[in-house]
């Protein structure tokens, strides 16, 4: 069964498990896990190389150079400001990086909106064309967003 929500559950699970571990003072461990959406899309929440107490999460996003017609990058810095890396781990759209000798306090907020990093990505084709919207004095018709979600598939 699959389960469509405007976040993903796996990624908050793990990354509350990882955040509350931290916060206790627990050891830092190992963990590389990736996670599929059930739409092609793929999180994997991982450590960088030799450092376990910092903890990434990638997305790969197929289409994420279309996403970049529409700022994906501003949004995402705007969202996820001092979490997001200048550049993605290898292989991945955009990468977060979290520091677990410093979790925030607010560890669960933030466990809920990376589980909505999809979601923003997303946002990103939307959030112009409300605002055009939002401005015209009449319906706007003529301008649209296409985004080629898969090889068979856009929207």
């Amino acid at each position: 069964m699959i389960f469509l929500e405007f976040h993903n559950s796996a990624v908050e699970d793990l990354l509350l498990t990882r955040f509350s571990s931290a916060k206790a003072g627990s050891k830092f461990e190992k963990i590389d896990h990736t996670v599929a959406d059930f739409d092609r899309i793929l999180y994997r929440i991982h450590n960088p190389e030799k450092d376990k107490s910092k903890l990434l999460v990638s997305l790969l996003v197929n289409f994420f150079d279309e996403l970049k017609e529409y700022d994906v990058e501003g949004l995402l810095r705007r969202e996820y400001g001092p979490y997001i890396l200048d550049e993605p781990y290898p292989g991945y759209s955009v990468t977060l990086c979290f520091d677990l000798q410093n979790v925030p306090d607010n560890y669960e907020a933030v466990a809920r909106h990376v589980a909505m990093l999809k979601r923003n990505c997303f946002a990103a084709v939307f959030e112009p064309f409300f605002l055009l919207q939002a401005l015209a004095d009449e319906p706007i018709i003529s301008k649209r967003a296409v985004i080629h979600y898969s090889p068979d598939e856009a929207m």
